[in-house]
C-alpha cells in the first residue's frame, strides 16, 4: 500500500517532490480528507473550482458537458492520482463543468486555491508541473484538430475524446439527443445514424438507448 508520501508524490501537480517538500507542504497547507461511497457525488458541473481536490484511492466517474444546452455529454472511468478541475482554477469561467462520481469506496484530499498559489510562489517545481499540466491540456486540444482534420462520426468522436478525457481513461460513453448530436456534427440525422451503424457492426461502438459506449478505444483515436 502507497504511503502518503507516494500518494501525492504520483499526482500530476507534485511529480518530482522530494519528501523534505512533501513534509512541508503537509506541515503548512491546510488539507481536508474525504471518503465517498459508490455512485455518491463528488464535484457538480456548477460548482465552483475554488479548490484543488485530488482522488488519491479509488475509481470515480467523471461526465463532461459540452455545450451550452446540456444534451451532449461525454463520461469516463478515471482510477486514482487524479487532480479533478485545476485547469479551471484561474480564467473567464471557473466554474468545474464536469460532474464527478465514486465508483466504489474513494478518498480525496482538497485544499484551497489560495493555498495553492501560495505554493506556486514558493518553489518552482509547484509552478513548473502546473506550467507543464496546463500545456499539455492546451496543446492536447490544439493538436487535435490537425490529426483528425475530416469530418464524420469517428473523426468527431477522437477529437471529443482528446480534449476531454484523461489520459488513461476507460469506459468511455457518449450521451446526446440524436437531432442536437448530428446538428453537432454537422451532418443531419439519418447519416449521423448509419455512421452509427456501421461502427457498431465494426465492433468500435455499441449502440444504448441514450447514446453508444466506445468498445474500441484504439480503433477511434489511432
Amino acid at each position: 500500500m502507497a504511503t502518503m508520501y507516494e500518494t501525492i508524490m504520483n499526482l500530476p501537480l507534485f511529480k518530482g517532490l522530494s519528501h523534505e517538500q512533501v513534509s512541508a507542504f503537509l506541515e503548512k497547507t491546510h488539507i481536508t480528507f474525504s471518503k465517498y461511497s459508490d455512485n455518491e457525488k463528488i464535484v457538480s458541473a456548477e460548482d465552483r473550482a475554488d479548490v484543488v481536490k485530488c482522488v488519491i484511492s479509488g475509481k470515480i466517474r467523471v461526465a463532461h458537458r459540452i455545450g451550452k444546452d446540456n444534451t451532449l455529454k461525454i463520461t469516463e472511468l478515471q482510477h486514482n492520482n487524479n487532480v479533478l478541475g485545476a485547469d479551471r482554477l484561474f480564467g473567464m469561467d471557473t466554474t468545474c463543468g464536469f460532474e464527478a462520481y465514486a465508483v466504489g469506496n474513494v478518498s480525496t484530499m482538497e485544499f484551497s486555491k489560495e493555498q495553492y498559489m501560495g505554493l506556486l510562489s514558493s518553489g518552482s517545481i509547484y509552478l513548473l508541473n502546473y506550467l507543464n499540466f496546463l500545456s499539455y491540456r492546451a496543446q492536447i486540444r490544439y493538436s487535435i484538430f490537425e490529426t483528425y482534420p475530416e469530418g464524420g462520426l469517428k473523426a468527431i468522436c477522437s477529437r471529443l475524446i482528446k480534449a476531454y478525457c484523461s489520459k488513461n481513461s476507460q469506459e468511455i460513453s457518449l450521451s446526446f439527443d440524436m437531432n442536437s448530436f448530428a446538428k453537432f456534427c454537422n451532418m443531419d440525422t439519418e447519416t449521423l445514424y448509419r455512421e452509427m451503424i456501421c461502427l457498431e457492426n465494426t465492433g468500435i461502438i455499441r449502440r444504448t438507448p441514450v447514446g453508444f459506449i466506445v468498445l474500441s478505444l484504439s480503433e477511434i483515436i489511432d
